[in-house]
């Protein structure tokens, strides 16, 4: 890597126009790659989470980097994008089978059982509904529950509907992923010298910063993702053996949930045993609490520790609140962009303390 020096040849109002244009190229650049950001910024988290992989086959094949980078590469299309895309195509019709199969079952007896019933629970909605002052009648609560049933659907199909309506988009996007993973794995490193020199950090800051950067990848990825399929995997089985329908939409929608922190499969969980617990099968939704607990517990508290090793110690609870901050901004996304966001953070946030503190201080006096 070449040394940073500041070039004296240049007098002050040329350094400041050369930062300047630098900066209004860069802004341009940035621009015309805005439709191509989100793609490449994954493409990135993705090369980063399977940098190791790439290194490994290197050394113990011998095989040259291009062979390699390609071949990693078809492995994550095999294994990641491909049963992605699936599972997209197949929830829209699970979406389907689960709001015609909720209509059918919540029917009137069910609901007056549930609402109207001698229990805590109707008591508590009967005074939930006096207190908002909504009227608390069977043909009030079953309207109500379609039409949320009806918004809850139809919000699900057509953000799926989004993201494929416009196939050509979305193919296009995908291709610009894959290229990008493929670029980052066969010029991962010459990149990377270019920005540090490019930087003005010093190269030991910045090195640390991409080390954490991929760490947490890693755990986000790799770690979370593994985690993730246990538990959603797990689950639904359970979910299966108690009786629940739409096991593939539950399931999916645990293995995603799972990357929160804290709350993770029991988003889903928790209301599935009430749910049981209110059709009369009160020992099915205590058995399925318990085993799903205990899912959660050993997946959080001993798999994915063991995964990690000492890779990288991070809160949970400032993962989980990174979490819910991303996804706010970001959308889905945000939980991959939370966590790495707040560890870099982190990270300038120690090198400040431990390396410009004084230099401040000192300056200040």
């Amino acid at each position: 890597m070449r040394n940073k020096k500041i070039l004296s040849k240049y007098n002050n109002l040329e350094a400041i126009s050369f930062v300047i244009f630098l900066l209004f190229i860069m802004a341009l650049m940035f621009y015309m790659m805005w439709n191509f950001l989100t793609s490449i910024i994954f493409a990135g988290i993705i090369a980063g989470a399977f940098y190791p992989m790439l290194n490994y086959l290197m050394v113990r094949t011998g095989w040259s980097r291009n062979l390699v980078s390609f071949l990693v590469s078809f492995f994550i299309i095999i294994v990641i994008f491909l049963p992605a895309i699936f599972i997209i195509i197949r929830l829209s019709k699970e979406i389907l089978i689960f709001y015609e199969g909720a209509r059918l079952n919540l029917n009137e007896a069910t609901i007056n059982h549930i609402f109207f019933g001698d229990h805590y629970f109707a008591k508590t909605a009967s005074a939930v509904f006096d207190v908002i002052d909504r009227e608390y009648t069977l043909e009030s609560i079953i309207s109500l529950i379609t039409e949320g049933l009806s918004e809850i659907s139809l919000k699900a199909l057509n953000s799926l509907n989004n993201l494929v309506g416009n196939i050509f988009s979305f193919l296009f996007q995908f291709f610009i992923m894959i290229l990008a993973i493929f670029a980052l794995f066969k010029h991962g490193n010459e990149l990377q010298e270019f920005l540090l020199d490019l930087s003005p950090l010093r190269n030991e800051d910045e090195k640390l910063i991409i080390r954490q950067f991929n760490m947490m990848n890693y755990v986000t990825l790799v770690s979370n993702g593994i985690g993730g399929l246990i538990q959603g995997i797990m689950a639904g089985i359970g979910l299966w053996v108690a009786g629940i329908e739409s096991i593939l939409l539950w399931t999916i929608l645990m293995i995603i949930l799972a990357f929160i922190p804290i709350l993770g499969i029991s988003l889903v969980s928790i209301p599935m045993c009430i749910y049981l617990f209110f059709m009369g099968k009160t020992w099915t939704s205590i058995l399925l609490f318990i085993y799903t607990s205990l899912l959660a517990l050993i997946v959080e508290n001993w798999f994915k520790p063991k995964f990690i090793g000492k890779k990288l110690k991070i809160n949970s609870y400032l993962v989980f609140f990174s979490i819910l901050g991303g996804m706010s901004v970001f959308g889905m996304a945000g939980i991959f962009y939370g966590p790495i966001i707040i560890s870099i953070f982190l990270t300038v946030s120690n090198l400040y303390l431990m390396k410009y503190d004084d230099f401040i201080q000192n300056n200040r006096q």
